[in-house]
């Protein structure tokens, strides 16, 4: 059975792709200190690679129905794992000790790493700190979250195309 044939409709697209993305939520609990200092990332990259598996499956099979071509879901599934090794980089950056107590320019803060770190990454992004540092840190958490807004911007408008 060929995943990439057949069409999906519009009823049962919308609870699949909830639960893709509830899934993805839930999966930041594999960047917790905890796991990370166990296991490394590898548990979280494993599952995030099938939760984007399951997302092009399911967007290809909607746009199909809809008599779309699959172009968009697959250039935004590549655009999202691009932000995904940024936002590795950024998880690494921060449980990295030494990386962290090696930038003396500007405070980092330090709540929140033994927890889930998406967490920890959007409270630098609205901390009122202005360094350079600062600035360009918040830049890059921008990039790196603002391609999960696209695609679920993406999935809303693929769930709302009518049948051909």
């Amino acid at each position: 059975m060929d995943l990439w044939k057949g069409r999906l409709a519009q009823k049962p697209f919308a609870p699949g792709v909830t639960a893709v993305y509830l899934a993805g939520i839930a999966a930041q609990a594999l960047l917790s200190g905890e796991v990370v200092s166990r296991t490394g990332l590898w548990p979280f990259i494993v599952v995030q690679a099938a939760l984007i598996a399951i997302w092009l499956v399911l967007h290809v099979r909607r746009l199909r129905d809809a008599g779309q071509g699959p172009a968009a879901a697959i250039g935004i599934a590549l655009v999202y794992v691009l932000s995904l090794a940024l936002l590795l980089m950024l998880v690494a950056f921060f449980t990295n000790p030494n990386a962290v107590a090696a930038s003396n320019a500007e405070s980092v803060p330090d709540e929140g790493l033994a927890g889930m770190p998406v967490v920890f990454l959007l409270a630098v992004l609205f901390r009122p700190d202005a360094g350079v540092f600062m600035t360009i840190l918040k830049g890059l958490i921008v990039i790196a979250f603002l391609p999960t807004v696209i695609a679920l911007i993406f999935s809303i408008h693929t769930a709302m195309r009518s049948h051909v």
